[in-house]
């Protein structure tokens, strides 16, 4: 049987040889974010950690938040792949010096950012902003003595960015927000909605 070739119109040809590399350009630039996220050491889930890091919650990618710690489960951050700690008690809390010392022996940068009030500042909220936000600390570890003060970190931050108030609560809540500091945080963010 014999086979017909029929010369492409001049249009077509010239389409198809400007598309061809734009798509192929585009497909790369499309796939670098996954790339760049699958290369980024990661927060693991709950399943990973153990006991001894109390009331662990993976936030995001490369956040994971919790309760206190002893200094002797500092090893097992560091294992996990954490680089970097925010702790948010106050230095005279309860253990605090001691993981602090052992943190920064283990080589994790160590933060504190001691949230004393119902609700973190402001300033504080700018504070961990930077920390959090800064590739060089991930995956970070946010914690505090029961996760409560790390989920009302995480809803002011969360709103902060941009996330709608009722959403920043609920990922708050998730965190370890509990009723008792969510209506000084919830304060914070209507007065801070009602100021824009």
């Amino acid at each position: 049987m014999a086979r017909f070739a029929f010369p492409a119109p001049a249009i077509f040809r010239r389409t198809v040889l400007t598309a061809l590399p734009a798509a192929l350009l585009l497909g790369l630039v499309a796939t670098a974010p996954v790339v760049a996220a699958e290369k980024t050491p990661q927060a693991p889930f709950g399943d990973k950690v153990s006991a001894a890091i109390y009331n662990y919650n993976r936030a995001l990618p490369y956040v994971g938040t919790s309760g206190a710690y002893p200094a002797s489960a500092v090893a097992e951050v560091k294992a996990l792949g954490f680089v970097a700690v925010v702790e948010l008690r106050a230095p005279g809390e309860k253990g605090v010096r001691e993981v602090a010392e052992a943190a920064r022996k283990a080589g994790l940068a160590y933060y504190n950012i001691p949230v004393t009030t119902k609700a973190p500042t402001d300033a504080q909220v700018a504070e961990f902003a930077k920390i959090v936000d800064d590739p060089a600390n991930w995956p970070v570890l946010v914690n505090c003595h029961s996760a409560n003060r790390a989920g009302a970190m995480w809803a002011l931050y969360r709103a902060a960015k941009g996330v709608p108030v009722e959403v920043a609560i609920e990922e708050g809540r998730t965190v370890g927000l509990k009723p008792s500091r969510e209506v000084a945080v919830r304060a914070r963010l209507t007065q801070k909605t009602s100021a824009n």
